[in-house]
């Protein structure tokens, strides 16, 4: 009995591993980078060696002393960034990415010594694809050219704030399926949810997506999501069925019915919804990939005798401004560090933030989800 027993639990953990085999697999690749401070000449040669590399990790900024010393101005030019990944086989029939949080101002990212592509602005999520440009089942060499020079084609061209250089937020290697949601959409999520309508008694919610089938064939695919609220229970879902064709991209739009009676979102409760949404095979079933996404009710107007309003009540705005660096960090700040700031905010009675010139990094807006 024992041994049918066990056979069961084998079985039934390899059916749920391959049902979940397909989706994506998101890992920092943030450690143990080599840093050197100037232009390689050189560069992609191996000739490398007699440089004066420095160990680092990411996040990093190349500036995080020198805007605070009393020496005139700040270096304000070229670092690179360089470190051996190991790409292993399972990689192989899948797309793969090197996902950036953030780096200022221009990178350029190099595979193997192959340029991949190049991102200019300091403060957005960038991504490349780099499936063609590694090696598997070896140790690939990831290298990085950033620059942070003043450009007048780049804005901001100046401010009351410092224009630091350096991989300053994560860096994330991704794997998804061939059919996955689209990362080439500005290296967003791919998936996009709105409320058409929001007040106490209902709340409609429509997704916009947009999937890449980057197969040789024609895909019969279902859209499958669901939204859950804090306990998680199911209080909505929709399936939608669509035809794909070979690489190429393909939009999609899901309408749910009405939710009734919705807890709101309120700086007092900050209530959250979950949104989780998937691309399965229509024949079995087997999901290729899946994103999760927080989902707060809430619905707003001004007016101008009478300020803000939040759920139809009056709530005065009280808050900061804030810029994303720390003494002896500059802007390359761990998560926890974003996160205490907005925590502090909270704690001094602020239910509000302005975050200064620039999109912050998505643990900020995820704690002001979190937090109220």
């Amino acid at each position: 009995m024992l041994k049918k027993l066990s056979t069961l639990f084998i079985f039934f953990i390899f059916t749920i591993i391959s049902l979940k085999a397909q989706e994506r697999i998101k890992k920092t690749i943030n450690t143990n980078w080599n840093f050197y401070k100037g232009e390689i000449d050189s560069f992609p040669n191996k000739n490398n060696d007699k440089l004066d590399w420095e160990k680092v990790n990411i996040p990093h900024t190349w500036n995080a002393v020198d805007v605070t010393d009393d020496k005139p101005g700040y270096y304000r030019g070229t670092g690179w960034y360089q470190k051996d990944v190991f790409i292993p086989s399972s990689f192989k029939d899948k797309d793969v990415y090197i996902y950036f949080e953030g780096a200022a101002q221009v990178a350029e990212v190099f595979i193997n010594g192959k340029s991949v592509g190049t991102h200019i602005g300091g403060y957005n999520f960038f991504s490349f694809i780099i499936t063609d440009a590694i090696k598997f089942d070896k140790l690939n060499t990831f290298s990085i050219k950033v620059n942070n020079q003043h450009n007048e084609d780049i804005p901001p061209l100046s401010a009351d704030f410092t224009f630091y250089g350096g991989i300053y937020r994560d860096i994330y290697l991704v794997a998804a399926n061939k059919i996955h949601f689209n990362m080439d959409n500005y290296a967003s999520k791919g998936i996009f949810i709105s409320t058409p309508k929001v007040n106490n008694q209902e709340a409609s919610v429509m997704i916009k997506g947009d999937l890449t089938n980057n197969n040789k064939a024609n895909q019969n695919l279902i859209i499958y999501s669901q939204i859950f609220d804090d306990n998680g229970k199911k209080v909505a879902e929709k399936t939608d069925k669509i035809k794909t064709a070979a690489q190429q991209n393909q939009d999609f739009q899901q309408v749910f019915a009405t939710i009734k009676n919705p807890n709101l979102w309120s700086p007092e409760s900050p209530y959250l919804y979950r949104v989780i949404s998937q691309i399965k095979d229509a024949k079995t079933g087997n999901v290729f990939d899946e994103i999760s996404n927080s989902l707060g009710f809430r619905w707003f107007s001004f007016d101008a005798d009478k300020g803000f309003f939040l759920n139809g009540n009056h709530i005065k705005l009280i808050g900061t401004n804030r810029h994303q660096d720390f003494k002896g960090l500059g802007n390359a700040l761990p998560d926890a560090l974003h996160v205490r700031d907005m925590h502090l905010l909270k704690e001094m009675g602020g239910n509000f933030l302005r975050i200064s010139h620039y999109p912050q990094d998505p643990e900020i807006l995820e704690a002001c989800d979190r937090l109220g």
